[in-house]
């Protein structure tokens, strides 16, 4: 055993002198390398330094040199949003995220950031916008459109085209109806009106309703679920004038037009656009609103005969309408010009107008239907 630690011993003692001298090279190497190259780094140190001085020095807020009061360390007490946005503000200013720009875009510290949605208490009102639509504001809200409708008849009669800027509108806290109590109502009668249960109507808090007890005759109720029938879509209401004979007729109407068979019964898109861009076709909304830009053009969706061309003072605006001559109608609405008159014939896919937003609408759309021999058509299912 001696033999063998002696042998090892005599191994290791030659691996070590052996490496002596590459490892005194190296340092050298190492010496060398760092004498020639550390004035370079120094100058460019130095150079940095010097740059960085003249520019915060001359441009450097005021605010930048204050004192930031930080938390002592043995303190378990957060440091205030105040005190987290000044550090913030020091190190984007240094860090580089802003040199000669005039604003400094920071994200405000929020240490509660997660907001947890809660019911509203009661109605709200919001006031219509431009660009809002029903379906819009349905939207936001969280409540189908049908809501918005019933909720604000004396405003808008269950039409959407009704919607106006500047309308305020009420706006429940749940999907269903409003209902103002009468005169000899009870609450067994109004829930069997809108299709609800008695206790639908008195367990809905907003309502302050209590057990076994009546509405007051005035109080407003949410009717959480509830339904109606719909006042039903008629056309609006149009301007008349007084033709020969004392005959009254809308403004926008033509007398005494001969209607010849030109439809081919199948329809063209009547804008550039394939996307609806407020209502679409409903129940309460018998036409589809598609997307357009102010000016754009508007196109007969078949060959026809203009019947109408012009002012609607309720709904539609501008409005052209175009017999085919085959039991079909078609309504462009909105319009901000008009390019026929009354008893012109038209081309399939002639430019008829440009789309607008006149009448009652929020910005430029065109209000598209089509109305045949048994009522309106959804003109999703008919056009290409």
């Amino acid at each position: 055993m001696s033999r063998v630690g002696s042998w090892v011993r005599a191994r290791l003692e030659g691996w070590a002198a052996r490496l002596q001298e590459p490892i005194r090279r190296a340092g050298a190497f190492a010496l060398d390398l760092w004498t020639h190259y550390s004035r370079h780094v120094g100058l460019v140190l130095a150079v940095g330094l010097v740059y960085l001085g003249l520019v915060q020095g001359r441009a450097a807020p005021a605010w930048l040199f204050q004192p930031v009061r930080l938390p002592q360390a043995a303190s378990a007490q957060p440091a205030s949003p105040e005190v987290l946005q000044a550090l913030l503000r020091r190190s984007a200013y240094l860090g580089g995220t802003r040199r000669n720009s005039p604003a400094l875009l920071i994200r405000q510290v929020d240490l509660h950031t997660e907001i947890p949605e809660r019911p509203r208490r009661g109605i709200i009102t919001y006031t219509v916008q431009a660009g809002d639509t029903l379906f819009g504001i349905a939207e936001k809200f969280k409540l189908r459109p049908e809501t918005i409708l019933w909720a604000n008849y004396d405003v808008l009669q269950d039409d959407p085209h009704m919607l106006e800027i500047g309308q305020v509108l009420n706006i429940p806290p749940v999907d269903g109806v409003l209902h103002v109590v009468k005169e000899g109502e009870t609450l067994e009668a109004i829930a069997q009106k809108y299709k609800v249960s008695p206790e639908a109507i008195r367990n809905a808090e907003w309502n302050g309703l209590m057990e076994g007890g009546e509405p007051q005759v005035g109080q407003v109720l949410i009717v959480p679920g509830g339904t109606r029938p719909f006042a039903g879509w008629t056309p609006p209401r149009q301007a008349y004038v007084v033709v020969a004979g004392g005959k009254r007729l809308p403004s926008g109407a033509c007398p005494s037009v001969q209607v010849p068979p030109l439809g081919t019964g199948s329809f063209v898109w009547p804008v550039n656009s394939r996307w609806r861009s407020g209502y679409d076709f409903t129940a309460y909304h018998p036409g589809v609103d598609f997307a357009g830009r102010l000016g754009d053009p508007v196109y007969a969706a078949d060959a026809g005969t203009v019947v109408y061309a012009g002012w609607s003072t309720v709904g539609y605006g501008n409005l052209i309408v175009l017999d085919h001559g085959n039991g079909y109608q078609t309504y462009y609405a909105h319009l901000s010009a008009i390019f026929v008159g009354c008893g012109q014939q038209v081309a399939k896919g002639a430019t008829i107008g440009l789309v607008g937003s006149t009448g009652r609408s929020t910005g430029p759309h065109l209000h598209f239907e089509i109305r045949g021999p048994g009522g309106f058509v959804n003109p999703w299912r008919v056009l290409p």
